[in-house]
């Protein structure tokens, strides 16, 4: 087992997942665990959620959290 954590990449609004694809490849490339959380962007709860999943179901251990913008922050 890798002491590397499981990357997640979240996407800012006005935007989708899609815009991580090429980083999502280069890090697989590298090795990496990555997900990418598909926001809803309807509520701010939906997108905690849909984060919240990403980093609990999906991959276990610890990880690296990448935002797109600080409206995926709020």
């Amino acid at each position: 087992m890798s002491d590397a954590p499981n990357v997640v990449l979240v996407h800012g609004g006005c935007v989708d997942g899609s815009g991580w694809e090429g980083d999502y490849h280069l890090l697989r490339q590298d090795g990496l665990t990555v997900s990418i959380v598909q926001n809803p962007t309807l509520s701010l709860h939906g997108d905690v959620a849909a984060t919240g999943r990403a980093t609990t179901t999906e991959a276990p251990g610890s990880h690296a959290l990448y935002v797109h913008s600080a409206a995926a922050l709020r």
